[in-house]
């Protein structure tokens, strides 16, 4: 990633994330995504969705992202059977026998952008981290910060009181539209500490700058939508953003 990249990704988050703050700061329930459940969050509303969905009610062409940039619900159903993870690879591809008979070129433009700027991401973050820390999930792939993290992600062991704050949990768990971030309260207060820049930082997400520097900066970011110092934050912190970021959107923050 270069370093103008970089820049670009610091200057443009503060804009990313206060015209994001239409959203609001209503939380919803974090629920496991695998192949047959793929959750896709939303701040006003939670919707689950199955691998045994009604093909009819979701067999018309439909926008691939909302005005905010967060991934359309009816999309995510529409393709989801479509997509394929390589167990070996760790990379996302799409199986042209389940596609839709009546995709669109803008679906499915848009449909092979998500998959590849996620599978950059995954395999630039997978050769950073511990072979044992990255764990395959149904149809998506879980990065902890410790081998235990990922496993508990992957089986959705981890407790998850919204109403209640929590220490939380770090992980990535990246699916074909894009990529959920948990972040510890040790680790968003260790950010605010040392600063988005730093090594130390960095290290503390288990990754290695200047990616671990995006990363930190869009928890930096949401600490500001959501008024709260990363020094002092009560709990740890989840949210989603869309593949490609930054200007696929930040969505969905919530509590651990």
């Amino acid at each position: 990633m270069s370093h103008l990249k970089n820049n670009l990704v610091f200057s443009s988050l503060t804009i990313l994330l206060v015209t994001g703050g239409s959203l609001g700061l209503a939380q919803s329930t974090h629920n496991k995504v695998s192949s047959q459940k793929l959750e896709a969050k939303n701040v006003n509303q939670v919707s689950n969705y199955s691998g045994d969905i009604d093909l009819l009610a979701v067999s018309q062409p439909t926008t691939p992202t909302t005005n905010n940039g967060q991934i359309n619900s009816a999309f995510i159903n529409r393709f989801n059977n479509a997509v394929i993870l390589d167990s070996k690879t760790n990379q996302f591809s799409i199986n042209q026998k389940t596609l839709p008979i009546n995709a669109t070129k803008l679906e499915l433009t848009e449909l092979d952008k998500l998959i590849s700027q996620s599978n950059v991401s995954l395999k630039q973050t997978i050769l950073e981290v511990p072979k044992a820390n990255v764990v395959q999930d149904g149809n998506s792939v879980v990065i902890g910060d410790s081998p235990k993290t990922a496993e508990e992600i992957a089986s959705d062991s981890q407790a998850t009181l919204i109403t209640i704050y929590h220490k939380g949990k770090t992980y990535l768990h990246t699916y074909w539209w894009g990529t959920r971030l948990g972040v510890s309260r040790t680790l968003a207060r260790k950010i605010g500490q040392k600063g988005v820049h730093s090594a130390e930082a960095a290290g503390a997400l288990g990754l290695k700058l200047p990616q671990a520097a995006v990363y930190c900066s869009f928890i930096s970011g949401v600490s500001y939508l959501i008024g709260t110092a990363l020094t002092k934050t009560p709990g740890g912190i989840v949210f989603n953003f869309t593949a490609g970021m930054p200007s696929g959107g930040v969505w969905g923050f919530e509590w651990q």
